[in-house]
């Protein structure tokens, strides 16, 4: 079984043993740490919230379309002499709750969402931090 989030709902997926992409795998940093029993214990149970969660989460706004916060309205660029569009893309985050892209001054709440299926805090936005 493959876990994996999607939108900060856990989804699962069965993969035969045998499937070519997993026969050779190159392991990344936080691989050990995704596949220890703790972590693996909360994904199924992130899983089984989603599962039975009465809504489903927003879809979210893509990276290209948010130019500004959507709370603030602040740009997103950078004030130096080192702009990249890496760089502006880090300073971007979705609102779980609303699929909005936001600053990080106005995301710096995190909460629960069950009816979203979501148990563990998750980056919401200002906006929604007081509506929840």
């Amino acid at each position: 079984m493959h876990l994996y989030p999607v939108h900060g709902v856990y989804t699962a997926a069965w993969v035969a043993a045998d499937f070519p992409p997993l026969t050779s795998i190159a392991l990344a940093p936080h691989m050990i740490n995704d596949h220890r029993g703790r972590e693996y214990l909360a994904a199924l149970r992130g899983l089984r919230a989603g599962r039975s969660a009465p809504r489903t989460p927003p879809a979210w706004a893509p990276f290209r379309d948010g130019a500004a916060c959507a709370v603030c309205s602040a740009p997103f660029v950078w004030e130096s002499t080192c702009r990249s569009s890496a760089q502006e893309v880090c300073a971007r985050h979705h609102c779980r709750a609303c699929g909005r892209v936001v600053c990080g001054a106005c995301s710096a709440h995190e909460v629960c969402l069950p009816d979203f299926g979501i148990v563990e805090p998750v980056r919401v936005c200002d906006a929604c931090a007081w509506t929840l």
